[in-house]
């Protein structure tokens, strides 16, 4: 173990004091629309109206977290969803 200069003990690489948190995967506006079998333009709509969980990038895109589309279509929203269009 590394010793820094007033003697205490440096963590070893990749203990849980260094590591990076962990940051969601987001999913495009596109994908999202791939996976339901929808357009681009609905998945949006579905966003603006609170029925998708997203946030939106500094340049104003959607960006959807993948936990939360895949609890969306396991719950069985994928059906009421889609009568948006």
């Amino acid at each position: 173990m590394d010793r820094l200069a007033d003697g205490r003990s440096r963590p070893a690489s990749g203990s849980p004091d260094e590591r990076e948190p962990e940051v969601p995967r987001l999913l495009s506006r596109g994908t999202v629309a791939r996976m339901f079998g929808v357009s681009a333009s609905t998945v949006t709509r579905w966003a603006q109206r609170g029925l998708l969980p997203a946030v939106r990038t500094p340049g104003g895109h959607y960006r959807f977290p993948a936990a939360e589309v895949k609890r969306v279509a396991e719950r069985g929203g994928l059906t009421e969803m889609t009568r948006l269009d």
